[in-house]
């Protein structure tokens, strides 16, 4: 069996153990539990109590000695589904709070910079930059090169951002080196809501350029995104995008 499904779940090493032994020795006393688990008297009635209050473990008393039991299989998939109630409520309320956090946050925004590493925290990074935009509004960018195109997971990403973006209105306008357009014609993703221009000569990292952000990506190795948070510089990078635009191809 693969245990490792009941720590994804949200089990601790301690509670899998003592699950695990209760699967195996059946209707239990605790000495025996401990035995078969390693876990010292100590911790095993606590975590016995943990495992009783998620309903995955219970008790019967025989000879006034009390006797622990795995409940059926089917309470870790109500486990499951109880958390995730609880996450979704927790997602609710929590988006209440992010608003008066942004509030907060925006005092301090001004001038300020950050490194993202790997594929979450660009996704990360473009979620920010997304959430200054309204509906209707547009986001610019300078694109990467063939060969990072050329890169399956760079590819999917950027092919889940622009859904994203789409669901939420968001327009976008970049210029991409000359030898992408058969990439770009080819990939529905990349058509609603988006309009590009093409140049010989290009910069040599991705960079995207919203209301108040710049993001500069370096795929490779290590994906990496530098994002600089500063209005003045985000008026400055659309200017130079514009002159550019104007230069570029349909």
């Amino acid at each position: 069996m693969e245990w490792d499904i009941l720590r994804k779940i949200g089990l601790t090493d301690g509670e899998i153990r003592v699950y695990k032994a209760l699967i195996h020795l059946g209707k239990s006393s605790t000495g025996k539990i401990m035995k078969k688990s390693g876990i010292s008297s100590s911790k095993v009635y606590l975590i016995l109590e943990k495992l009783i209050q998620k309903g995955l473990v219970s008790f019967v008393i025989e000879n006034n000695v009390k006797k622990f039991q795995v409940t059926n299989p089917q309470s870790i998939l109500d486990y499951v589904d109880k958390k995730k109630d609880e996450f979704e409520n927790i997602k609710k309320d929590f988006e209440k709070v992010v608003p008066q956090i942004n509030a907060i946050l925006g005092t301090y925004e001004e001038e300020s910079a950050q490194v993202y590493k790997g594929m979450r925290g660009i996704r990360v990074a473009f979620s920010n930059l997304l959430e200054e935009l309204n509906k209707g509004e547009e986001y610019y960018f300078f694109g990467v090169s063939k060969e990072e195109m050329s890169n399956k997971q760079v590819l999917v990403f950027f092919q889940n951002l622009h859904a994203k973006r789409i669901a939420k209105g968001i327009h976008v306008k970049g210029i991409a080196d000359t030898i992408l357009r058969e990439l770009y014609s080819k990939t529905p993703i990349f058509k609603k809501m988006f309009s590009i221009r093409y140049y010989d000569l290009t910069l040599p990292t991705g960079i995207v350029i919203g209301k108040n952000r710049i993001l500069i990506l370096i795929w490779g190795i290590e994906n990496t995104c530098y994002e600089l948070i500063s209005k003045r510089a985000a008026d400055r990078y659309r200017e130079f995008f514009n002159k550019i635009w104007e230069k570029a191809k349909k």
